[in-house]
């Protein structure tokens, strides 16, 4: 099987919807979108069979092979390999068949709520998957997500926000931490990719295997909303330092500070 893409990103409105469409816009190159974070509770539960498996399966496999439906077979499971095998085959289907029915051979995913965590268990599926993981200032991230605040009806509240903050902080840990030996991670900042997209899609390229010359680069100048009612309104962002005391304390834990200072943003 092709090994997949994997695009993480540092919570919603840091960019992975325009890596995402920058990599969809070479001809061979389909990335799939987020699926709110449930193929992870997926992981988990192959998590719990290959622990299930090991702890109590593999006396019921021994039995079983010695004296077939005579033996003590109540925990009686597939080994590693086949439980391995099934979750490989299973994402594949639901992904990369798909992909390549549309021409499009290799596939991906971006999920901005998938850790570094989630992404090394994905790699032990499918061996040689790139990953490239997006962090934004979360200033930024918050002047989006007051915009979202104001203009979505209540369908974006501020608990919404809290959570996209902390899916942040979680992510960008994981954009410090020291490099996988055995998975390729490309660690790029949104402001890096915009300020420079040419050299970032050479970057990018590089560390995918594509070629640089069959992305498209209007995608940094066409610009998409969700929903078609609001695709021609003007942004309406507020600065900084007019954005609500309550949002902007959402930054004040030493942590995110931390944090935000280890990536190269002022506090």
């Amino acid at each position: 099987m092709i090994a997949p893409l994997l695009i993480l990103a540092a919570g919603q409105r840091c960019g992975s919807t325009l890596l995402q469409r920058l990599l969809t816009s070479h001809p061979g190159v389909l990335i799939w979108g987020e699926q709110g974070g449930h193929l992870a509770r997926i992981l988990d539960a192959v998590d719990g069979l290959l622990s299930w498996s090991e702890d109590f399966g593999e006396h019921a496999r021994a039995e079983y092979s010695q004296h077939a439906h005579h033996a003590w077979m109540a925990n009686l499971s597939p080994d590693r390999d086949q439980i391995l095998d099934a979750l490989r085959h299973f994402i594949h289907a639901l992904y990369g068949e798909p992909a390549a029915r549309r021409g499009r051979p290799l596939w991906g995913l971006k999920e901005v709520r998938h850790s570094l965590s989630d992404a090394r268990r994905l790699n032990v599926l499918f061996p040689g998957m790139a990953v490239i993981l997006l962090i934004r200032d979360p200033r930024d991230v918050l002047r989006s997500l007051d915009e979202w605040e104001r203009r979505s009806a209540g369908l974006w509240t501020r608990e919404h926000t809290e959570q996209a903050l902390a899916n942040w902080q979680r992510v960008a840990e994981d954009f410090l931490a020291p490099p996988d030996a055995g998975l390729p991670v490309l660690r790029l900042r949104y402001e890096d990719l915009i300020a420079d997209p040419s050299g970032t899609c050479e970057i990018i390229a590089t560390h995918t295997g594509l070629d640089a010359d069959a992305f498209d680069p209007t995608v940094f100048t066409t610009r998409v909303h969700i929903g078609e009612g609001l695709a021609h309104l003007p942004r309406d962002l507020r600065e900084w330092d007019n954005l609500p005391v309550s949002l902007r304390r959402l930054l004040d834990p030493p942590a995110i500070r931390s944090i935000t200072r280890a990536c190269g943003y002022r506090t």
